[in-house]
C-alpha cells in the first residue's frame, strides 16, 4: 500500500492556469521515469487580506484559492526516498558546515519523523561505503523493516530501484508552496489587488468633503487632482499619509457611503448603461483598481440626485413672479443647465440651452438661452429678464423669461 503525499498552499485565483500547467508538465516528466502523477484540487475562491510589505498597512484583498496537491510517495520493494540532505561545501569537505534537510513534498508525518531523527553523515554513503566529497545525499526508508540508509546520488537507484531523476522532478512540487505567485503591478502592489466597495465609497465621500466637491477629469482644470486620483492615492500611494489621516478622521463618511451604495444598487437594470454598471460594481464586496474611478463617481451621482430631489421638493413652493411683459430682476441660483437640440437658421446653426434658476423663496425661473455665456450650475447670479409667460410643469409653477442678462451676484453683506 502506498503512502499518500499531500500538501496545500494558497495562490491568487489568477495564477490557477499557471499552476495547472506546471503540474501537468511535471507529471509528464515524471511519467517518463515510471512515476505516478500528482493531482491538484482547488478550493472555492475567497478574499485574502493583503498588507503592504513595506509599511505593514492593510490595503485590500487578493482573490485566492487553496491548492491541494496529492500523490503517492514513490516506493519500490518497500523502499521510499523520504528526504534529501544538502551539505554545504565546508561540511562536505569534512569541515564544520551545516546540512539542510528537504523532506519529500507532502511526506506523511510518520515518515517525516523518521527522517528528522536521522543523524546526517555528510561524506558517507551506506550503499558503496565510500567516504568522499558529497554535496547531497538521500535518506531511503524501508517501510516493512524500518531500515534507513543514507545514499549518495549514484547509489539511490541501485539500492532502491527508484529513479533519482524522476524523484528530483517530483521534488520540484515542493517549491510551489514557497513560489512567488503574485503578478506584480504598479508600485509593487499585486496586479489583482482588490479593495472594498463600501470602503471606496467612504473614502470618496471624505475626499469630496475635503476638496469641496467632486472633481471629474472633465471638470478638473489648472492642474487640480481629480477625486478618483485622490481616492487611488489613499490606497496605492505610500507617501499619502496626510491624506489617509484626513480621510479617516471623517467619521460620518461611512454612513453616507451606505446611502450611496443603496442608491447605486437601485440602478440595476436601468436604461442608463452608467447606472447599471455602477449597480453591478456596487453589488460585490470588492472591486479591482481599474473600476475604482467608476465606483467613486457614484458619490457624484448620488449627490446630484439628492440635490435635485431637494430642489424639486422646494420647487413645489414656487409661485409665478411678475406680470407678463414685465422686466424683473432677482438673485437666484442656477439649479440646472440642460443642452437642447440646436436649430439651424439659414446657414447658421444656433445652440440652445434650458437654464433653470431658483431664488431663495423657492420660486423657479426658466430661460431658453441661445448665448454661449451660460452660468455654471450651483452658481448664484443676478438675473434680469422679461416675463414671457407663466407656465406649470409637473405641478411646479415656472416663470419663463426671455431677453435675459446674467451678472455676478453681489455679496449678501454688500
Amino acid at each position: 500500500m502506498s503512502d499518500l503525499a499531500s500538501f496545500r498552499f494558497d495562490i491568487p485565483a489568477g495564477a490557477v492556469c499557471r499552476l495547472e500547467s506546471i503540474v501537468e508538465a511535471t507529471n509528464r516528466r515524471a511519467a517518463v521515469h515510471g512515476l505516478s502523477a500528482y493531482r491538484v484540487e482547488l478550493s472555492e475562491p475567497f478574499e485574502k487580506p493583503w498588507d503592504d510589505p513595506f509599511t505593514g498597512r492593510a490595503v485590500g484583498t487578493v482573490t485566492t484559492v487553496t491548492a491541494t496537491l496529492t500523490g503517492a510517495v514513490p516506493r519500490h520493494r518497500g523502499w521510499a526516498i523520504v528526504a534529501r540532505l544538502d551539505h554545504d561545501e565546508d561540511e562536505a569537505a569534512g569541515g564544520s558546515g551545516e546540512t539542510v534537510m528537504s523532506l519529500f513534498p507532502g511526506l506523511p508525518e510518520d515518515l517525516a519523523a523518521v527522517a528528522r531523527a536521522h543523524r546526517a553523515r555528510p561524506q558517507q554513503c551506506d550503499g558503496c561505503h565510500a567516504t568522499r566529497h558529497r554535496t547531497a545525499t538521500y535518506l531511503a526508508y524501508h517501510r516493512e523493516t524500518g531500515r534507513v540508509l543514507q545514499l549518495g546520488s549514484t547509489c539511490v537507484e541501485p539500492y532502491t530501484g527508484l529513479p533519482l531523476k524522476g524523484l528530483e522532478t517530483l521534488w520540484r512540487f515542493g517549491t510551489l508552496k514557497e513560489g512567488d505567485w503574485e503578478e506584480a503591478g504598479e508600485g509593487g502592489f499585486p496586479a489583482d489587488l482588490r479593495v472594498g466597495v463600501l470602503d471606496v465609497l467612504r473614502v470618496t465621500v471624505a475626499v469630496v468633503t475635503l476638496t469641496g466637491g467632486y472633481r471629474s477629469r472633465e471638470m478638473s482644470c489648472g492642474g487640480e487632482t481629480t477625486t478618483a486620483d485622490l481616492v487611488s492615492d489613499y490606497y496605492y500611494n505610500r507617501r499619502a499619509n496626510t491624506l489617509r489621516n484626513d480621510v479617516d478622521a471623517d467619521t460620518s463618511a461611512a454612513e453616507t457611503a451606505k446611502a450611496v451604495r443603496a442608491w447605486a444598487l437601485a440602478g440595476h437594470g436601468a436604461d442608463s448603461d452608467y447606472r447599471h454598471k455602477v449597480a453591478v460594481l456596487s453589488k460585490g464586496e470588492t472591486i479591482h483598481n481599474r473600476h475604482l474611478a467608476v465606483l467613486a463617481s457614484a458619490v457624484a451621482g448620488w449627490s446630484r440626485d439628492q440635490r435635485r430631489a431637494a430642489e424639486e421638493a422646494a420647487a413645489r413652493n414656487s409661485r409665478h413672479q411678475g406680470e407678463v411683459g414685465q422686466r424683473i430682476t432677482v438673485t437666484a441660483t442656477v439649479a440646472r443647465v440642460h443642452e437642447l437640440e440646436s436649430r439651424t437658421y439659414g446657414y447658421r446653426e444656433q445652440q440652445r440651452w434650458l437654464v433653470t434658476f431658483q431664488d431663495p423663496d423657492d420660486n423657479v425661473y426658466i430661460w431658453y438661452a441661445t448665448t454661449s455665456n451660460i452660468p455654471d450650475e450651483r452658481e448664484t447670479v443676478r438675473l434680469t429678464g422679461t416675463v414671457k409667460k407663466h407656465d406649470t410643469f409637473r405641478d411646479i409653477a415656472q416663470t419663463v423669461l426671455n431677453r435675459c442678462r446674467v451678472t455676478t451676484a453681489e455679496p449678501a453683506n454688500a
